[in-house]
């Protein structure tokens, strides 16, 4: 009873005194954030309460009689760390904007903290998925423009710390059987993290922390990169119309897409900024016969050529994705007959070929070994005919 009459004054005593310091923080629609109390261990006997809008949600009431762990708030994404105390939003939402009061009182003393929770409101559903095929390269954004010298990321793979950044410098982690080997570069000036010739055992859930040295919360950020298995090779025939895929489903208003053909690496259809625009290349090959899906950024070539053959490039750059794709495009003449004749004629050929290595290899150990026997009985007749020329001089 005592305690409790003690905790009731100091929480009228400090929601009443003036001059608070209310630490305010930005978090995108989406994101996840944690409120730190900046406590390792809860004391025993210490009373903890967390209030949203002057309303409770959270509480830890660690006297050693009772220790009780209570979340009054109904909803799902919030998460209380039974140790420390600090408060977890997954999920964050524009009605958790809005100022957080931290409440402490403890044996050794009180602490109090306010934050003040700015939502900032961008499309987002929390997790972003981040699909690429394997052997493509993904780069995955902070969202900061730049770096500042007191802050802090550290970006994680299943709950693994791959990389991160801090005040001493940048350190990319050779962890998990080394599957991240010269695979993981950072962006010096934002963070980003961009992962080359991904594969299938690089695919999976990655988080990315920041906080400052000098702050009590930390922004986590959720991409979940899916690969997409086969190739990207594309044959078709001369006159025919091929769709080279984007690979995504739907493209967002903030996303630039950029295609190149690798004909004089030009530019030769590109999206931004909601205009679509297509280009007749360095040569003017690809005059009146592309045209790019509104949808999902994938490029149409129509009536096409042999000339159009060869090696395409395609840049995908947004807040929530930046996605690197090759596409090689083989055509075959109009008379397939003749590109069917050429593909049987090459496979034959290469067998031919591997036929004749291998029986020239059988050959050269059959004739090393006679060549031996050879060698041994030439050295007998050359002896035998210098004793001749010795004894006809005599």
């Amino acid at each position: 009873m005592k305690r409790l009459v003690l905790m009731m004054f100091s929480l009228i005593f400090l929601n009443g005194a003036s001059g608070e310091i209310v630490e305010s923080v930005s978090v995108t629609v989406g994101d996840s954030l944690t409120l730190h109390t900046k406590v390792n261990q809860m004391e025993l006997g210490s009373v903890l309460e967390w209030r949203f809008e002057k309303k409770m949600i959270a509480l830890i009431n660690s006297d050693p009689n009772k220790i009780t762990h209570v979340i009054t708030n109904t909803s799902d994404r919030l998460e209380l760390n039974r140790q420390s105390g600090n408060l977890k939003i997954m999920n964050v939402k524009m009605a958790d904007s809005g100022l957080y009061e931290l409440d402490i009182i403890s044996p050794s003393g009180s602490t109090s903290n306010i934050f003040n929770v700015i939502v900032i409101n961008k499309a987002s559903d929390g997790v972003r998925v981040e699909s690429v095929r394997e052997r493509d390269s993904v780069i995955l954004p902070t969202g900061l423009n730049q770096i500042r010298r007191d802050d802090r990321l550290t970006w994680k793979f299943e709950g693994t710390i791959i990389a991160q950044i801090n005040q001493t410098g940048i350190f990319p982690h050779d962890v998990l059987d080394g599957r991240f080997k010269n695979r993981l570069h950072l962006n010096p000036w934002t963070g980003s993290l961009t992962i080359t010739n991904v594969k299938s055992n690089t695919s999976g859930e990655y988080v990315l922390d920041i906080s400052k040295s000098s702050s009590g919360f930390t922004t986590h950020k959720t991409f979940s990169v899916t690969t997409i298995d086969g190739d990207n090779m594309v044959s078709t025939t001369e006159g025919t119309t091929v769709i080279l895929a984007s690979g995504v489903f739907e493209i967002h208003q903030d996303d630039v897409i950029i295609w190149r053909s690798e004909h004089g690496d030009s530019v030769i259809a590109k999206i931004s900024n909601g205009t679509f625009s297509t280009f007749d290349g360095a040569d003017g090959r690809f005059r009146d016969t592309l045209k790019l899906d509104h949808q999902t950024g994938s490029l149409t070539i129509r009536n096409i050529k042999t000339e159009h053959a060869g090696l395409y490039h395609m840049d995908m750059i947004g807040s929530r994705r930046t996605v690197f794709k090759r596409i090689s495009l083989s055509v075959c003449p109009r008379d397939w007959s003749v590109c069917l004749i050429a593909v049987v004629a090459v496979a034959f050929l290469l067998l031919v070929l591997a036929g004749v290595i291998l029986v020239r290899g059988k050959m050269g150990c059959c004739c090393s070994d006679h060549g031996e026997k050879r060698t041994e009985d030439g050295m007998k007749i050359m002896e035998l005919k210098g004793k001749g020329r010795k004894m006809n001089r005599i």
